[in-house]
């Protein structure tokens, strides 16, 4: 995982969502008008996500990492997303089971090894009670960043 990803400007705090379709609508907007992803984007990724879902069911919060396509991603980011109410999602390799999930970490490629390193990480950091205690807890976008930056396994 890399802190170049990661971006001030897309972390979202208490966004207010009823459902994963209007979170998409709503992130992929703001991704597509400042630049890190193609007008594709929207489709690619609720496409994916009805075919592949992303939630993890890591203790003591399912986390979401729904990513697309490199096709579809003009420059590299992470969007990291803390929910005001949890939404429901599906569990990764397992349609039949859904999470409610308050952490969304949306991810954009540029090449094609980048995201499994990435995905390592982040499945060992959500595992982390005391880090998701400080997500859960965060005051400001700026502490947020931080605590998500000081993950294990980041690097420049």
């Amino acid at each position: 995982m890399k802190k170049d990803m990661i971006f001030k400007e897309l972390i979202q705090l208490d966004w207010e969502v009823k459902d994963q379709e209007e979170f998409f609508d709503k992130m992929v907007d703001k991704l597509y008008a400042l630049g890190y992803v193609k007008d594709t984007y929207k489709e690619a990724i609720k496409t994916r996500e009805a075919n592949y879902p992303t939630a993890l069911p890591v203790e003591p919060f399912p986390v979401a990492i729904p990513h697309a396509d490199m096709i579809h991603i003009i420059k590299p980011f992470i969007a990291c997303t803390r929910l005001k109410n949890p939404v429901d999602w599906c569990e990764m390799a397992n349609n039949d089971v859904v999470h409610p999930v308050k952490f969304i970490f949306m991810l954009g490629f540029m090449k094609s090894d980048e995201h499994i390193d990435l995905l390592q990480v982040l499945v060992e950091n959500f595992q982390d009670p005391a880090l998701m205690d400080r997500l859960v807890h965060a005051k400001t976008e700026d502490e947020y960043y931080e605590i998500v930056c000081g993950m294990k396994g980041m690097e420049i």
